[in-house]
């Protein structure tokens, strides 16, 4: 059998890159060499406080790395938005027969690898290569493996991991559930396949 997914490539691999958003975040921050503070003397103090003071830019070391990290991040999170507000039209109907959480496996599956990368430098060239490769690999084995809905950004806004026994036009069937609400032992539902594992509650 075919392994057929809902997603094509570059939703899948936006959906990926989203997935590691986070890890993104830490190597900005990483990176930021000073703040530009302004200041603003008050004419009366208020109570003891005399000025204002407040960051309003920031100095980084790599700028066209940190610029990269950025963009890259906001169009993944962008089209795993459009992916999600799209991926639910046409549902069908189903009747929950089981459900088990799986939720904490997302953390199991995706934070060693960004704790792994947390010591990267943006300075050396050896490693912004090294990380592009693993994460070139992680993403082609997670396509390949239908695993790329098992994201901490989807976990972050609330989709829970169910293991899940339904029932779909009087048969009986198993498949792994993405959902936002708890998935209950007899309850209706709507869900739309994502691959031949994996499906979505509308």
């Amino acid at each position: 059998m075919h392994r057929r997914t809902t997603t094509t490539l570059l939703p899948s691999i936006a959906i990926f890159i989203s997935g590691y958003t986070p890890l993104f975040l830490i190597m900005i921050i990483k990176d930021i060499k000073e703040f530009v503070w302004y200041e603003h003397v008050l004419k009366e103090p208020f109570f003891i406080i005399n000025k204002i003071v407040l960051p309003y830019w920031v100095s980084v070391k790599n700028a066209n790395v940190v610029i990269s990290l950025i963009a890259i991040s906001i169009i993944s999170l962008l089209l795993l938005r459009y992916v999600l507000n799209n991926i639910t039209n046409n549902p069908f109907e189903i009747r929950i027969i089981t459900a088990k959480s799986r939720s904490s496996e997302v953390v199991n599956y995706t934070i060693p690898y960004m704790i792994s990368f947390v010591a990267f430098d943006l300075n050396l060239w050896q490693d912004i290569a090294s990380l592009i490769l693993f994460l070139s690999v992680l993403c082609l084995l997670s396509i390949r493996s239908q695993s790329i809905f098992i994201n901490p950004i989807l976990s972050a806004i609330g989709y829970g991991l169910y293991d899940c026994s339904y029932s779909e036009g009087g048969i009986t069937k198993e498949c792994v559930m993405l959902s936002k609400d708890d998935l209950l032992p007899d309850s209706d539902e709507k869900y739309k396949k994502l691959n031949n594992y994996m499906g979505i509650i509308s």
